[in-house]
């Protein structure tokens, strides 16, 4: 990675944050997937950093569409926290810095570095490592070969994302096209 991450205190890289997103850093070496939201409750980092998520990808022609949710499950005492679903459109010809790529072959898994990031104050405010399974790791291994076969075109791949947009008001509509699901289990206490 080149770099260390560490909770408390900024992401070592100079970003322009959105307000609320995912972005994927996919890499041979390694995958890193920053979280940035701003204003994040306890509640909400509390369920990014133990509690179960889910992930899905939306493969298109000239994009992916990542799909999250993180949320700690109900107890008797305390209602669940959570980071509702979101989803985040990723482009390969607009990764900046790093050669694009997913580790491992096809039918492996692999290992992602997870970070929330308060998009506000740049300050990482949660780490988490998951192993992402080998379907949804072949989804991406197959987005990620789609989108490399074809030229970079930045009005394309706009319009190809405006059009999934308009068919899928919410990110549950979206999920009805996922090539992939994975759920992790909440962390043990």
């Amino acid at each position: 990675m080149g770099y260390s991450l560490v909770v408390g205190a900024p992401y070592p890289k100079q970003v322009n944050w959105p307000k609320s997103a995912a972005n994927l850093v996919l890499n041979d070496p390694y995958v890193e997937i920053i979280y940035a939201f701003d204003g994040l409750t306890a509640g909400e980092k509390h369920a990014f950093s133990t509690g179960a998520a889910t992930f899905a990808v939306v493969p298109g022609n000239r994009h992916l569409m990542w799909c999250y949710r993180f949320e700690t499950p109900d107890r008797p005492d305390r209602q669940s926290d959570s980071l509702g679903w979101g989803d985040s459109p990723w482009e390969a010809h607009r990764q900046r810095d790093r050669r694009v790529g997913v580790p491992g072959g096809i039918g492996k898994p692999f290992m992602a570095y997870m970070v929330l990031v308060d998009s506000s104050t740049g300050i990482v405010e949660g780490l988490r490592v998951v192993e992402l399974d080998a379907e949804i790791a072949d989804s991406l291994r197959d987005a990620v070969a789609r989108q490399l076969a074809r030229p970079s075109d930045d009005v394309a791949a706009s319009e190809e994302i405006d059009a999934v947009y308009q068919r899928h008001p919410s990110t549950q509509s979206l999920l009805s096209e996922a090539t992939s699901v994975q759920m992790v289990p909440a962390l043990a206490k």
